[in-house]
């Protein structure tokens, strides 16, 4: 089926479905007409017996009776002691004992259907009289199918066949309008979906600048507004990703002039050696913005082929600290830490935790908090609140926060975190800001 285009394999389908349909419903239909016959039959052999009270006389040419005493007390075909068998019974029979004994057989054991080599025979039995306690007289009437076979001559031609006719050509026009419906429908269905494939294949010629707009409430319409917020997002990623080039030119502009100047200084001789400071200072920067460039790199294309481990954070958190009191001055760290662990790699929570408590020595003014309980950790100080943006859109490389530091140092926060699945929110509260990480 994926060889045809969506509209044929859907008529394809409708059609399948609907004859299908048909055959089964024909054969029902069929079936209930034998089901009618054998009902009329074998109330044709029950009217017979009920309308005659004395022995009946062969009027019918496919009805005849069989007259037989029975002895209840022997064997069955022993105790047929007597039987009496119309001239009708006997030219259905075909005049052949041994049919005639298993109708009466069949008859006598309640049978109202006897069929043989010969053909199908419908049967009945009527208790006529009571000659003793012991002895009992039956008459049996016998009907061969001579009868549904006239009855179904007669009305095939007008009833079934028009019946079976109505029904095929009623099937026939539902496929041919289903069909035209279904193919109209189709259609237009697949006209929308290809509309959606024209769009995404411009997307990149175009700067992403097409809109996808497709009315409805149906799944392709969904689908439309999905592909459009991914347009939206994919073009406001690439509006990021040129702010970040510019930023990191910018920013990497500012040390590499400053060296360049001082090391010509130093070499016409115009300046001190004790200059070498400043020489190595921006170099420093420079050493950490390309460290965390290297960071961002690597958790965007980390291979989640690494042995994930658990990871006790409590201990990172006091390494981090302790390797970092040098920077802390006057602020008083704070930490509430249980023995949570959480799946991941080891290396990337370090980073990041070393990137958090980075941004909390930058703004915290007096205090640093950090507590973890029941595998929710959480960073606060009492820094000024964080700018909405943050937020709501969460860290973009390379956006400038109100100090005009860079967001690299938060997007690997987030993207590590995310990654092992956890959450990373930020919020302004009483008095500071909180980050609080936590498993999805």
């Amino acid at each position: 089926m994926k060889k045809f285009k969506l509209s044929t394999q859907v008529v394809i389908l409708f059609t399948t479905v609907t004859t299908i349909s048909s055959i089964i419903f024909g054969y029902i239909s069929w079936h209930n007409y034998q089901t009618v016959y054998v009902g009329l039959a074998r109330n044709e052999v029950q009217t017979y017996l009920e309308a005659n009270t004395v022995l009946p006389k062969d009027k019918e040419d496919y009805l005849g009776y069989i007259l037989i005493t029975v002895n209840r007390i022997s064997t069955f075909r022993a105790d047929v002691t007597n039987r009496i068998v119309s001239p009708n019974a006997d030219r259905i029979l075909n005049s052949d004992l041994q049919r005639i004994n298993n109708i009466i057989e069949a008859a006598y054991l309640g049978e109202k259907i006897f069929k043989d080599k010969s053909g199908i025979y419908y049967v009945d039995i009527e208790k006529r009289n009571e000659v003793d306690p012991d002895t009992s007289e039956y008459m049996i009437a016998v009907m061969d199918n001579s009868y549904i076979d006239s009855i179904k001559a007669s009305t095939m031609r007008y009833e079934v066949l028009t019946t079976f006719i109505g029904t095929f050509l009623s099937f026939a026009i539902i496929v041919f309008v289903g069909n035209t419906v279904i193919a109209m429908w189709s259609r237009k269905t697949a006209a929308r979906i290809r509309y959606i494939q024209k769009e995404v294949s411009t997307f990149n010629s175009s700067g992403y600048e097409n809109k996808v707009i497709l009315d409805g409430e149906d799944e392709i319409s969904e689908l439309a507004r999905s592909v459009e917020d991914l347009r939206l997002e994919i073009k406001e990623n690439e509006k990021t990703k040129q702010e970040m080039f510019q930023n990191i030119s910018h920013d990497l502009k500012t040390p590499i002039s400053v060296i360049q100047s001082y090391a010509e200084a130093m070499m016409d001789g115009t300046t001190d050696i004790s200059d070498m400071k400043i020489i190595i200072k921006q170099t420093e920067k420079l050493q950490s913005k390309v460290r965390l460039l290297l960071e961002l790199n690597k958790i965007n294309n980390i291979e989640m082929n690494h042995v994930l481990e658990e990871v006790n954070i409590k201990d990172i958190i006091i390494n981090v600290t302790s390797n970092n009191k040098h920077r802390f001055g006057d602020v008083k760290v704070i930490t509430d830490l249980d023995n949570s662990k959480f799946i991941g790699v080891k290396e990337y929570f370090y980073t990041s935790i070393e990137n958090l408590i980075d941004n909390a020595i930058r703004y915290a003014k007096t205090e640093i908090v950090i507590t973890l309980k029941n595998g929710t950790l959480t960073f606060f100080n009492d820094g000024p609140a964080i700018e909405e943006k943050y937020i709501k859109e969460g860290f973009k490389p390379y956006e400038k926060g109100s100090k005009g530091q860079f967001g690299i140092g938060m997007s690997i926060v987030q993207k590590t975190f995310n990654r092992f699945g956890f959450s990373l929110t930020v919020e302004n509260v009483d008095n500071g800001v909180k980050f609080t990480i936590k498993k999805l």
